[in-house]
Formats: structure tokens, C-alpha cells, sequence
């Protein structure tokens, strides 16, 4: 046995007494009987207690927030860790992860083993928590404890071989335990009671467990879509929104709307994910609608959206759920698994597809006398076919796009702004279409982007359509019904449909103004 001070003298590094120089399924048992972690040097993460000092410690990853920008010049990311030492009726450890490059923050799965050393004890409202700061602090994240060629940063290697063994360990314990923290992060207690979106009513905090199925990030906020497959007829108010996203019902989505901190961590959720939504509030909107919100407070270090791991046992029971939501609804699960939509010809020319969310009132105006009017602002309805459209290929439709410089890139695979060089996350559709009239005498370029387009395709998030095939999918389908065969044939155009058009005049390269349209409150229909 190796012997070592509690508290490093020189560095004020908190170690331990009397651990085992090598680790046998015995010795983890004796170790951690004794209070003691099996790892030399290493601690367990129930005795990080002396604010100020570093330790090195090493536990199981049971939730993690999406990765971020600080409130400075930083990258961040936070994880909850759960070792023996972790009593049943506590959360975990939280560690607080600080990097200059976001590519330089872990990448964490739940049921992942973290190692970290010389973290920093850290206090907060009487809560402990663990800082990695980017000066002083190392970590190492396994995934696979399997591979034992795992490659660690230069001052873990002298006890890789313990670290290794402790890992497997920490594995065992959490499958031969049934731990209700690991891989069951969900069940861990909470002052607000977890519900189902079934059992949600208004003036409420809750937490929840459900599958992102939209994300619309908007100027301040971020608007998270979000369902667990059961049904709450509070949401069926939805005029606003006639079409869901997968052929869900509206009973079943509940849109929560993140608000400070908390919108930027949104903001990187991607369309599948399963999260853990902690202290949302329900109330009703002005459109009748039960939503949530969640609002940034006093603790803004704590995380309350939680990336979830498709293993995890309350997963599970949501896929369970989802299964039996489609066969329930038949028809919309053989939607969904069509490999390819039915032609339309032209003789669909009168099948209503469209509808217009603004006055129906407004007077019918042809396409040559929007043209001509002389008033370069003006909103109009009027009729036509679409003869052509840009791009020809759907898939992109919708193209990354950079908030900081508001700007649309003009390819789907670009992954940093053209500008800025921002990592890019968030897609918005960016199409146009050009319409001729009744007569085939007179044409107008048409553009569909931003809140038109989310108008227009009313429930289909904009999304990168090359990974997203079901989005991909409905989108082919409710465009084949506009279009009819002109992809396929230039003498071909779709069926006469009703629209609203906005103009507007914006300056060119050339310093020259000229006419812009737009589609404007109208609805293309599932």
C-alpha cells in the first residue's frame, strides 16, 4: 500500500490515505468500504468537499448539457457524475467544463466514464460543484471500456491501468445495481413532480421527458416543439397550426418556449433528441393553447435541459409509447413509411390546396397589375400555376443560416458561416417559385423564405433535408401537390392556386432598386 497526505501541501490538491497500488474486484470492494477511491491519487466524488482545493476524480456521466458559448469569452458545457460514494437520494456531482474552442469540450454520452483531474471545488448557493478550468485541468472521457487502447493525457498515464480497471468496475456496478442513477438519470428525486404532456394543466412547474420534434430559434427566445406521445386536450386549440411535423396530432406536441440562457442550449437540440426539460411552467396563451416556458433565474449554472441517451430505461418506455401511438394511428404511420410519393397531373387544376391566412376579402388582382402598380410596398392576392422552380433539388430548400450576420448560405453542406466563419446549426427555407396566370400570359417570381416559408410549409421544420428523409419526405409530398410534373417536364406546371404576395423594393449591387415578391400568409395544405 502507497501512503499519501489528505491535502497536498504544495499544490492544495485533496488526495487520499492508504489505496491500492493494484485494483482487483476485492480491492475496489475494500477501497470503497474503507471511504477510499482505487485509483492512487484520486478521490471519490462524495469527499469533494474543501472548497479551493483540486482533486482528481472519476465517475459515470448521468446527464450532460448541450455544448455552449459563456457568458465570456468561453466555451462551456456541464455534466452530473455518480460514483458508489453518491448517496441514492442525491443527484450526482455537477462539473462545469471550461475550453477557448468549443471542439475542445468533451464529447459526452450518458453511462460514459469521466475522468478528470485537478478540478476545482467550487461553491455555489451551498451547492458543490467541480470547475475544469482551461489552465489547470485535464480530462478524459470513455465511451467503450472494452478498448483498452485508450490514449490519456500525459499525467494520467502513470495510473491509465487503475483508471482502466476502476472504469470496468463502475460499469458492473451500474448494470449488477440497477442503479436508478445511471442510465435511469430520470428517476433521480426532484422537488417538481415529472409529468407526461397527458397529465399537464396551466399555473404548473414540472419536468419532463419527450423527443424534440421542432426547433424555430426566433430573434430573443428559442421555440422548442416538443412530444411524448401522449395526447392533452389543452393542445388541441391549434388553429394557427393545422399541420404537425410527422403526422402527429396536435393533442400531442407541446411547444415550450426557452428564454434566456437556456435558448442557446436549445438552439443546438437536434430534431430525435431526447432531453430532460426541468422547471417548466404550463400556462395558456392568448390563442387558447396550454404552452410552457422556461426562464433563466438565480442558479443560471444549473442545467435544466439534459441530453438523454437512447438507452436509458425512461427512453425506452417513451419508444414503447411511440410504437403504440402509430399503430394506433394507421394512417399516419403509412405515411410515413411510403418510399415515394404518387404523381399528380395537371388535371388536379381544381383541387383547393392552398389557404389564405390574411383577409379573403382582399381583391383579386392579376398578375400583370401587381406587376404595373406603381406603389413599390403593396399586399395582393392573386391566382396562377407554378411553370418553374429554384432549386430544383428539395433537399435544398432549406440551407443553414447565421444569426449574426442574417444570412442564408447559399449551400445545405456548408457548416461555418461564409462571413463570419460561425459554427452553423440552425436551417431556414430559402425557395422561389415562379407563377404564370390563367392566360399563361404573365409571369411572377415568387421567394418563400424565413417566416413566409415556416408559413407556407405550415409543420415541416426547416432542417437539413439530406439527414432529416421523413422531413425530406412530407416535403416532396405536399410540394408534388403544387407542382405537379414540372420537374419532370418544362411544358408541364401545377394546379391554379390562390395566394397572397407582399412586394417591396430593395437595393441592388449596382445601386439600383428593384421589386421584390414575397409569399405572405399563405398556407400550402397537407
Amino acid at each position: 500500500m502507497s501512503s499519501v497526505s489528505s491535502l497536498d501541501s504544495e499544490s492544495g490538491q485533496h488526495s487520499d490515505e492508504e489505496v491500492p497500488e493494484t485494483l482487483t474486484d476485492e480491492n475496489v470492494n475494500v477501497s470503497l468500504t474503507s471511504e477510499h477511491s482505487p485509483v492512487n491519487g484520486f478521490i471519490l466524488l462524495q469527499k469533494a468537499r474543501l472548497p479551493g482545493a483540486l482533486v482528481n476524480v472519476v465517475g459515470v456521466v448521468v446527464s450532460y448539457t448541450p455544448n455552449r458559448k459563456s457568458s465570456g469569452t468561453d466555451y462551456t458545457c456541464s455534466l452530473t457524475l455518480v460514483d458508489p460514494s453518491i448517496p441514492n437520494n442525491v443527484k450526482g456531482i455537477s462539473v462545469n467544463i471550461f475550453r477557448s474552442r468549443k471542439e475542445h469540450l468533451p464529447d459526452l454520452s450518458v453511462g460514459s466514464i469521466f475522468i478528470g483531474k485537478h478540478l476545482r471545488i467550487n461553491t455555489f448557493h451551498e451547492t458543490t460543484q467541480l470547475v475544469a478550468t482551461k489552465e489547470e485541468s485535464t480530462f478524459k472521457v470513455i465511451c467503450d471500456v472494452a478498448n483498452q487502447n485508450q490514449q490519456f493525457p500525459f499525467n494520467m498515464r502513470q495510473h491509465a491501468k487503475e483508471i482502466m480497471a476502476y472504469a470496468n468496475y463502475l460499469r458492473r456496478w451500474c448494470a449488477s445495481l440497477s442503479n436508478s442513477k445511471v442510465g435511469n438519470y430520470t428517476s433521480i428525486t426532484s422537488s417538481r413532480q415529472r409529468r407526461r404532456i397527458e397529465e399537464l394543466s396551466p399555473h404548473i412547474f414540472f419536468d419532463l421527458i419527450a423527443e424534440v420534434v421542432m426547433v424555430y430559434p426566433t430573434e430573443n427566445a428559442v421555440d422548442l416543439y416538443v412530444t411524448d406521445f401522449t395526447e392533452n386536450k389543452l393542445l388541441g386549440n391549434r388553429e394557427y397550426r393545422t399541420n404537425t411535423p410527422y403526422g402527429l396530432s396536435n393533442e400531442s406536441i407541446l411547444q415550450i418556449t426557452l428564454w434566456d440562457e437556456h435558448a442557446e442550449d436549445g438552439e443546438d437540440l437536434q430534431i430525435g433528441t431526447f432531453v430532460l426539460l426541468q422547471n417548466l411552467h404550463a400556462k395558456i396563451n392568448t390563442n387558447g393553447d396550454l404552452v410552457a416556458a422556461l426562464h433563466g433565474d438565480r442558479e443560471l449554472r444549473r442545467k435544466k435541459i439534459n441530453v438523454l441517451d437512447k438507452n436509458d430505461v425512461e427512453i425506452a418506455k417513451l419508444i414503447r409509447r411511440r410504437n403504440a401511438y402509430y399503430e394506433e394511428h394507421q394512417n399516419s404511420l403509412e405515411y410515413h413509411e411510403r418510399d415515394s410519393s404518387p404523381e399528380l397531373e395537371s388535371d388536379t387544376t381544381e383541387q383547393s390546396i392552398t389557404r389564405i391566412k390574411c383577409n379573403n376579402n382582399i381583391k383579386l388582382t392579376d398578375i400583370d397589375d401587381i406587376k404595373d402598380c406603381p406603389e413599390p410596398v403593396g399586399l395582393f392576392r392573386t391566382r396562377g400555376r407554378v411553370i418553374s422552380v429554384i432549386p430544383s433539388n428539395f433537399e435544398d430548400f432549406s440551407r443553414p443560416y447565421c444569426h449574426r450576420c442574417n444570412k442564408i448560405m447559399n449551400f445545405a453542406e456548408y457548416e461555418n458561416c461564409t462571413q463570419c466563419f460561425k459554427k452553423l446549426k440552425v436551417f431556414k427555407y430559402d425557395f422561389g417559385l415562379l407563377f404564370e396566370d390563367e392566360l399563361g400570359a404573365g409571369t411572377l417570381p415568387v421567394l418563400i423564405t424565413n417566416e413566409d416559408a415556416n408559413t407556407f410549409l405550415d409543420g415541416l421544420p426547416p432542417v437539413n433535408l439530406y439527414k432529416n428523409p421523413m422531413v425530406l419526405q412530407k416535403l416532396k409530398d405536399r410540394m408534388h401537390k403544387l407542382l405537379g410534373n414540372v420537374l419532370k417536364s418544362q411544358a408541364s406546371c401545377g394546379p391554379l392556386i390562390d395566394f397572397c404576395v407582399m412586394s417591396y423594393e430593395v437595393e441592388d449591387e449596382c445601386n439600383k432598386f428593384i421589386r421584390i415578391y414575397k409569399m405572405f400568409d399563405t398556407i400550402l395544405e397537407d
